[in-house]
């Protein structure tokens, strides 16, 4: 599992494991990590557990750095350096070698086995001025919303596709499932489900 190691002017002060799938780090309370630091936003940044890791910074004051380089959103690899305020956090993915374990001692399929054609997983725009655009989920993660105002993301876990807001924009519509709001949770997607991303409607389709 993976996890971030907190350190202050080179000491260790704690671990957290990163066991959500979105891990707000903030001065508030109620963030999931609290730092009390007067440098730090009152909810900085965000840590994305989706098919790989990912940090965002929240429109913070004095924003976030990765490995010495501000960043807005940027996959994180192990070893990562997450700076905050004045505190370091080091990303740490305990799964690549539980991983390539798994990998190595899979075991082989049957000559008789049925291998079943991969199926197509897809959404297409329904409304809109760009009505009947396809947009392939190939990816581990594909944002929707308009060009630096992204309001969601599509994450691909095996074959299975979840539907989870994005923070950063103020003024976005928050994002529909079935004409429902998803609030800050994911939802799992099935065939024919209509999303809604600031005004434009889409459909979740999977093709054989």
């Amino acid at each position: 599992m993976s996890k971030l190691v907190l350190t202050h002017d080179g000491a260790v002060i704690k671990e957290f494991v990163l066991d959500k799938e979105r891990i707000t780090i903030g001065r508030k309370p109620g963030n999931d990590i609290h730092i009390d630091d007067p440098t730090i936003s009152g909810e900085h940044a965000a840590i994305l557990m989706l098919q790989n890791a990912y940090v965002e910074d929240l429109n913070s004051t004095n924003g976030t750095t990765l490995n010495g380089k501000p960043v807005t959103k940027r996959q994180l690899t192990n070893g990562d350096l997450i700076k905050i305020g004045r505190h370091t956090f080091k990303f740490i993915d305990e799964n690549i070698n539980e991983f390539e374990r798994t990998v190595m001692i899979s075991p082989q399929k049957s000559k008789k086995e049925k291998i079943e054609s991969p199926k197509k997983y897809q959404v297409t725009i329904i409304s809109g001025p760009k009505m009947g655009e396809v947009i392939a989920l190939s990816k581990p993660y594909t944002t929707l919303g308009s060009p630096g105002g992204q309001v969601a993301v599509i994450a691909k876990r095996r074959n299975n596709f979840y539907l989870m807001p994005m923070s950063g924009t103020t003024n976005a519509k928050p994002p529909l499932l079935n004409n429902n709001s998803i609030g800050v949770k994911s939802e799992l997607l099935s065939a024919g489900d209509k999303i809604e991303v600031s005004g434009t409607q889409l459909e979740f389709q999977v093709q054989p």
